[in-house]
């Protein structure tokens, strides 16, 4: 289901999934457009995580469907799948949501607003354009990072959702990270991460 919201004057079409809002639009979705303001900050997924490697997909697949050759894949994949993470996820200001993603082999830092409005980025290395946006459910129990691979053509995109499991078992102590590749002709590829709560912090805009 789409509904939409108004940024100034121009009305933005934002999705529904399961009947969550994502981006800054009325739960209820009247026909009206009705303005909310965005989310300050995901609360509920501030703090650092550790990855935990037995619950976590191989990222294979996705550097598959992203097009990596088969010669190279055969030396990603099984040192992607055999780095280790630490998640550091906070609001530095409101309204702002960063993601500090560190391994072995440095640091990653993304900082998108959460109002849905796209910034221009360029990849490391290759200085590839794409399109880097952000959203938050309004209960502060989620956040995903949109990304647009403008470089890659129309219909190139993936989307890092991130939220607390909703399994009973892991107590709200459970980040799943789940990534998600939209191409143009093909079905939708999503593999899911995990990540254990290590401390929490508050790491709210003051």
């Amino acid at each position: 289901r789409t509904c939409c919201w108004r940024r100034g004057t121009v009305a933005v079409p934002v999705l529904r999934a399961n009947g969550a809002r994502i981006g800054a639009i009325d739960r209820s979705c009247p026909n009206s457009l009705a303005l909310m303001p965005p989310p300050a900050c995901p609360s509920e997924i501030c703090g650092v995580w550790d990855q935990d490697k037995k619950r976590c997909d191989s990222l294979c697949p996705l550097l598959n469907g992203l097009g990596m050759p088969p010669f190279l894949q055969r030396i990603a994949c099984p040192l992607a799948d055999a780095t280790r993470s630490t998640l550091r996820i906070s609001c530095p200001e409101s309204g702002t949501l960063e993601v500090v993603d560190k391994t072995s082999f440095g640091r990653n830092s993304t900082v998108v607003k959460l109002d849905g409005s796209e910034v221009e980025k360029k990849s490391r290395g290759r200085g590839k354009v794409y399109m880097l946006s952000g959203s938050a459910a309004g209960n502060g129990a989620g956040a995903t990072i949109h990304c647009r691979l403008v470089s890659r053509g129309d219909g190139w995109r993936t989307r890092s959702e991130r939220f607390l499991s909703p399994d009973p078992a892991d107590n709200g102590k459970v980040l799943v990270e789940r990534h998600v590749l939209v191409r143009p002709g093909e079905p939708d590829l999503s593999l899911s991460r995990f990540y254990n709560l290590r401390q929490v912090e508050d790491l709210r805009p003051e």
